[in-house]
């Protein structure tokens, strides 16, 4: 699919590249780490959905604002997650909203179709927010920054609200409430959350139990209905589904070093999706532990490619079960 990825990187096979001075650690993989969005589901219909339905949402319901224009597609989400700290879909939806909301003050209209077409575009906004370090501090730095325009943008920026009307496009009527513990007061529909599909094959993460976890973006209980989907949760013990419960997230590298111990690591891999998941690794390797961690990056896109290359990643892969197949053979030798 990449052909020749680059001149550091051996071709295992037509989806699997593995970095030339890595090649040594891969064929000792005893641990396996995985995500969940991007790698054990894919969450194309369900978050990145939720992000777009969520922002159409406030801005004509909420705001009750004129304008036919869609401000953000599901593909342009993946925007935001390569400028890095956006793995909560939640944060990532504050920070699109708030863009437009600054660009309704600085082009002195409430009109979606002018808001899309004229100002600053969502690459524009999303490249600042890489310069910056990433996330939702970052976003909030650049749309804030001046004084003038500062309330007028807090005032209609409710985060909860956005949160609340996320949580129920993604759960919906059917799990909302054992998710999130309340019922839904805008949308009345099944939860997005029912057209994720599972990408990952069990047999293949079977492979490496009892030496298999999780660190996801997901809150516990998404992560558990997650699991249960890709009826994983006998294979995976939840003391070792790290989750977003508002304690330490990626890029942090704590989460890594608990599993590891956990497991016993000698060399695992961490596999994921985004450049957080990749600084994760990097950060767990300056470290200096005696135990080795490998970063996998599953590509939604092949121009993804050299934006983690970029950043030295271990293991690009179009699949999470291309590089298990590959793991499974080195551990069978």
């Amino acid at each position: 699919m990449l052909g020749e990825v680059s001149d550091g990187y051996v071709d295992v096979n037509s989806n699997v590249w593995v970095k030339k001075f890595s090649f040594d650690l891969f064929k000792k993989i005893d641990s396996l780490v995985l995500d969940i969005d991007g790698v054990i589901l894919d969450v194309t219909s369900s978050f990145r959905v939720a992000i777009t339905k969520t922002t159409q949402f406030y801005f004509k319901n909420i705001l009750k604002w004129p304008g036919e224009a869609i401000l953000i597609s599901p593909e342009e989400t993946q925007l935001f997650k390569l400028a890095g700290g956006f793995n909560n879909d939640w944060e990532l939806t504050y920070a699109v909203i708030a863009f437009y909301l600054g660009k309704s003050v600085s082009l002195s209209s409430q009109d979606l179709n002018v808001l899309w077409k004229k100002g600053r575009s969502l690459k524009g906004f999303t490249k600042e927010i890489k310069r910056l370090g990433g996330g939702i501090a970052s976003a909030e730095d650049i749309i804030l920054s001046d004084s003038e325009y500062k309330g007028r943008i807090k005032a209609l920026w409710n985060r909860n609200l956005i949160k609340q009307i996320f949580q129920e496009f993604y759960a919906g009527m059917d799990w909302c409430e054992k998710l999130y513990g309340f019922s839904p007061e805008f949308i009345k529909e099944k939860g997005l959350l029912n057209k994720e599909k599972v990408i990952i094959s069990k047999d293949l993460v079977e492979k490496f139990y009892p030496k298999v976890s999780v660190i996801t973006g997901r809150i516990k209980e998404e992560a558990e209905v997650a699991l249960e989907k890709a009826n994983l949760s006998n294979v995976i013990s939840f003391e070792k589904v790290l989750s977003d419960d508002g304690g330490i997230r990626k890029p942090n590298p704590k989460m890594l070093v608990s599993l590891s111990d956990k497991m016993n690591t000698g060399v695992g891999v961490y596999v994921g999706d985004t450049p957080d998941d990749l600084e994760m690794v990097n950060n767990f390797k300056k470290l200096g532990r005696s135990d080795k961690f490998l970063s996998c990056i599953v590509l939604r896109e092949a121009e993804d490619a050299q934006r983690f290359i970029e950043d030295e990643v271990d293991v690009l892969a179009i699949s999470g079960d291309d590089v298990l197949v590959e793991i499974d053979k080195f551990k069978e030798g």
